[in-house]
Order: C-alpha cells, then structure tokens, then sequence
C-alpha cells in the first residue's frame, strides 16, 4: 500500500520512493505518465514529461483557483504550485526568485515557462494598468517564438535561443513592468537547416501570409520554395502550425506593443532581404577569384538594403586585410574564392538577423520595463533544449553543455 502525506500519494514525490535507483524512478513516472499525471517532484524540483496531448482540465481557470494560495505540497504535483509557491515566497518574503527550465529538445520548457507566466497574470492585480502591464508581457512570446523558434527533427516549435524573463512587481505583488535578456540564437539554423527542418518560423509566416502589398514590395511573390535558405531542407509545413493564424497573432503582439506600421514594414524587410541574401550564388574565376553569378538577384538585395549593387558585390566577393601596425599599416584587398564569398554571404545574412532580433528585444524591452523599478521580481530561465544534429553550432554545444 502506498504512503501518504496529507492527502498526497508519496509516490508524488520521488524522494519518497523506497529504493532510489534509475529504474525505479522511470518506472514511477511512466505509471503517472500512463495515468496523464505528467507531473512529479523530487523535493522543490518539477519534473513535466510531455504528454504530446492536450490533457483535458489541465490548465483551467478552476485549475488556477484549485492551487491558488495552496501549500506546494497540499495537492498533486503541477505547474501552478510551483507558479503559486513562487509567487508568495517573493510576496511574503519580499524576496527576488527564479525558475529554472531545462531538458531536452521538445520536453515542454517553452510551453512550461508561458503557464507560468499566464498563473501569475490571473493570480495578480486586475486594475486597467496592471492589465496592460500583463497584456505586454504575454504578448512579447508572439514575437519571440516567430523570431527564434523553429521545427527541429524532436520538436516543431523548438527555441533556438535562450530566454531569461523577469516580471517585476510592486511590494503588493502586481506585475509593473518586465524585461527580456536573450543568448546563444542559433544563428546557423539561418543558413543551413537540417534535412526535414525549417527555418525560423517568420520566413514561412512572411512568405505564405503576408498581405500581398508586402509581397509585391519585398519580392516574396514566388513562395519559401524559391529561397534556398528554406528549400534546402525541403519542409515548408508542420503539422500543428498554421503560419497564417501565427501571422495575424504576430501582427496583434506588434500592435500591443506599441510597435508603428514603418518599424513592421522595416522588420519584414530585413526578414525579406536575409532570404533574398541566400539566393546570391557565385562562379569561379580564374586564380581563386569568383563573381556574382545572377546580378538581378544582387539587385534585389542591394534595392532592399538601399545600397549600390556594385559595392554589394565588391564586398562580398573580395576581403581587405591589413598589414602592419601604425605608420607603417597597409591595406590590402584580396580577392575570394567561390567558398569564400558563399561565407561571407552566409556571414552577413546572419549578422543581420542577429541584429534585427537584438532590436526586436530592445524594443519589447521599451515597452515593458519599469524605469526606476524598485521591487521585487521573478526570473523565468527558458534553457533552449538539448538536441545532437548532423551539423552542430557552437551554441548548440553551449546550450548541450549548460543542459
């Protein structure tokens, strides 16, 4: 017969278990993982196995107002109680917290840190302030995701890039205001996606929805199989996404956000211009040189960047290197080799999506933060998961090594 504490089965808590010892514990979580209890603790630790499902009556507005001001152990492991139990540490102790949100790749952890998220807000102060102040937060994960998730082989809306949110509040726990600090974006995704993934997920969302004014104005007329950042990875569909629904959310967390038509407008075309950048192809010249193989392509680039295709090119297809130190430096132009101009093509599509996602933070950071905050806050850590690919970045080590 199973233990009890309070009205808690023990097996609830793995530390309870009565023989610790690897098969013990997965036989204990594939029991409740049978039973749709996809949560369980070791301690003040949440383990969530995802259930791939939805589970009906999981998450609620009663499930909010069963756990609300309950005790973490007073009922059945779940994600409000550890939201719930956070939330008054911080009020009672008048102390900063954290939540750490780790594993692999499709485990939950994005899903996870957005219902945290979401207790808090229906827990917290309803005033028209404190709404708008909630509204904002919510709103800056439309983005986020567009922007840095993408289909991964384990997940079809996987981050690729580290999140760490922290809400700020008042001595009386209402959310004020909040900020975003991003790391680690996997900026190889960009150029290569692996075989049977995407992209990020804005480049389908733009191609396949955008109004037809903006298609017109950025050249994305043609469709994601014209652009070989998207189609050589051959999948432009994921089951479960509909890229125009995700389009009309996006449009509405921009709105929220305070975000003007002209700052959309120069968001899509930076989307626009680094899809065009990877149709730039190149030939081979004679002693290691290269060349643009198509100038129309070039001249769509250079247009959207509003810069000289000439210059466009020489940059591209030659690289200056200097020599010496002082009086005595020189400057060298050296001519590319055809890998070399697909890198330094490759390098300044990612360059400027890192930079357009660094601003888009920035400027959700604009409109959320609190100047002169003094307060308390809760940190959420979303750790982009653990995966192993044919080809794998230097964030990706980074993030296998911190998970």
């Amino acid at each position: 017969m199973a233990r009890k504490l309070g009205n808690r089965n023990a097996l609830d808590d793995l530390v309870m278990l009565d023989r610790i010892s690897e098969e013990n514990i997965i036989k204990c979580l594939n029991n409740r993982y049978q039973q749709d209890e996809i949560y369980t603790y070791i301690g003040p630790v949440l383990i969530a196995v995802n259930p791939f499902k939805m589970i009906r009556g999981a998450y609620t507005e009663g499930k909010i107002r069963e756990y609300r001001g309950k005790k973490f152990y007073e009922l059945p492991p779940h994600v409000f109680a550890l939201a719930d139990d956070t939330y008054n540490q911080m009020i009672n102790k008048q102390e900063n917290q954290c939540v750490i949100i780790s594993g692999e790749s499709g485990a939950g952890k994005t899903e996870t840190s957005k219902l945290i998220m979401r207790y808090i807000s229906a827990v917290s102060g309803r005033s028209r302030e404190v709404q708008e102040v909630k509204d904002k937060m919510l709103s800056s994960n439309p983005i986020l995701e567009s922007f840095g998730n993408a289909k991964t082989v384990m997940n079809n809306n996987s981050s690729r890039f580290g999140k760490y949110m922290e809400i700020l509040f008042d001595a009386g726990g209402d959310p004020v205001g909040g900020r975003v600090t991003n790391y680690l974006l996997e900026k190889a995704r960009l150029v290569f996606p692996g075989p049977g993934e995407r992209n990020f997920h804005i480049f389908y969302m733009l191609t396949k929805a955008g109004t037809q004014q903006e298609k017109e104005a950025y050249y994305l007329t043609q469709g994601p199989e014209s652009f070989w950042y998207l189609s050589q990875s051959e999948c432009y569909n994921v089951q479960g996404i509909d890229d125009h629904k995700e389009m009309q959310e996006l449009r509405q967390a921009f709105n929220t956000l305070g975000f003007s038509n002209d700052e959309l407008q120069n968001v899509f075309r930076a989307v626009a211009i680094v899809l065009w950048i990877g149709n730039i192809e190149f030939k081979e010249g004679a002693n290691e040189t290269s060349s643009v193989k198509d100038t129309q392509v070039l001249d769509v680039v250079a247009y959207l960047l509003g810069v000289d295709s000439g210059a466009l090119a020489q940059a591209l297809t030659t690289n200056v290197i200097q020599t010496g130190v002082g009086m005595r430096a020189e400057k060298i132009r050296k001519k590319n080799d055809k890998n070399q101009a697909e890198f330094a093509r490759d390098t300044l599509a990612k360059a400027i999506y890192s930079k357009l996602f660094d601003w888009l933070v920035k400027k959700i950071n604009v409109s959320i933060e609190k100047p002169g905050f003094q307060g308390v806050q809760i940190g959420v850590l979303d750790i982009y998961g653990f995966e192993i690919f044919g080809f794998n970045s230097f964030e990706q080590l980074c993030i296998n090594f911190v998970n």
